[in-house]
């Protein structure tokens, strides 16, 4: 006896048709254009953030620079 149930067919799926090269380059655009957008969003976000931060690291770069300088300008007579 069995009590399995009967297994069932896939439906058919119908492909989509295949997409124009006018199309394409309109859903590409479209895709960055969402790409750029959410990036300048999150920069929005997180600026108020990193700027200390960053103001921070262009000090000690500018420490290190200058550091490498003197050390240059010891080395040349």
């Amino acid at each position: 006896m069995n009590t399995l149930p009967t297994k069932q067919e896939p439906p058919v799926v119908e492909p989509e048709p295949v997409p124009t090269w006018p199309e394409l380059r309109d859903r590409f655009r479209d895709v960055v254009k969402d790409f750029v957008e959410e990036g300048k969003a999150i920069e929005r976000d997180l600026e108020p953030r990193m700027l200390p931060a960053l103001k921070r690291l262009k000090g000690e770069i500018e420490k290190l620079i200058a550091r490498l300088e003197a050390r240059i300008a010891k080395r040349t007579p």
